[in-house]
């Protein structure tokens, strides 16, 4: 298959039908759809294993615990997903490194939530641009993922509200939120990065990193300050690595 090289300004659109399709269409298309697959497979497992698993032991009910394990069930059951399509790319299915914001320790069920609320909002971000991405597989499983994130926020944001209520927890969720937006704003990537301009070249994504992260901290800044009551950090809408 013959394509003009894309660009930022005028991007594949594709759409591509398969893994076999997908190499067709060339080396460069493959490795871009294999980074952003490859991340996902990294992401939900490193999510699962260090929020949602260990979460079920801190929540006070026995309610709060099986909708604990529901959530760790459904981002163990993404992580296999975002393998099989991994697999069937012919990708390695173990390499890299989770994001930095899995190295945050989590110790209680206020954290929990407030991550839920915050941290899956940045997932829902960036998944959203793959529900029009050009490789048909990667877009499907968004979409059929899509209604599970958007749950895992919803649990959160909805205990937050509650426990933010609370005069004796309200310092502690203040505390969860300035932590965990600061270590959500890394997640979307440099300002400057080459693999962005590949995603965007190659319609696999249609935003700068900077745009999403704008968007993430619109988004979380309308529900701590205007939801919640709260106060939102002062936090830098770029990031250069550091």
């Amino acid at each position: 298959m013959t394509i003009a090289p894309p660009t930022t300004e005028q991007p594949f659109k594709g759409p591509v039908a398969d893994a076999a399709a997908a190499a067709e269409v060339g080396a460069e298309y493959l490795e871009v759809v294999g980074k952003v697959i490859a991340s996902h497979v990294r992401n939900e497992l490193a999510g699962a294993s260090v929020f949602d698993e260990p979460a079920i032991a801190l929540a006070p009910t026995p309610r709060e615990k099986w909708l604990a394990c529901r959530i760790a069930m459904e981002e163990y059951g993404h992580h296999l997903k975002f393998q099989r399509l991994a697999t069937d790319l012919g990708l390695p299915v173990h390499q890299g490194q989770p994001l930095s914001v899995f190295e945050f320790e989590l110790t209680t069920w206020v954290e929990f939530v407030v991550l839920k609320a915050i941290v899956d909002l940045a997932e829902v971000v960036l998944m959203d641009e793959l529900v029009e991405c050009s490789y048909l597989p990667l877009r499907h499983l968004a979409q059929a993922l899509m209604p599970e994130e958007r749950f895992h926020v919803s649990f959160g944001a909805v205990r937050t509200k509650e426990l933010a209520r609370q005069p004796a927890r309200r310092a502690e969720v203040q505390v969860a939120v300035n932590a965990l937006v600061t270590f959500s704003l890394p997640f979307f990537g440099r300002s400057r990065s080459s693999n962005n301009d590949a995603f965007r070249r190659w319609g696999i994504k249609n935003r700068t990193n900077d745009q999403a992260r704008a968007e993430f901290i619109e988004r979380t800044r309308a529900f701590v300050v205007d939801d919640v009551g709260l106060e939102y950090p002062d936090v830098s809408g770029s990031w250069d690595g550091r």
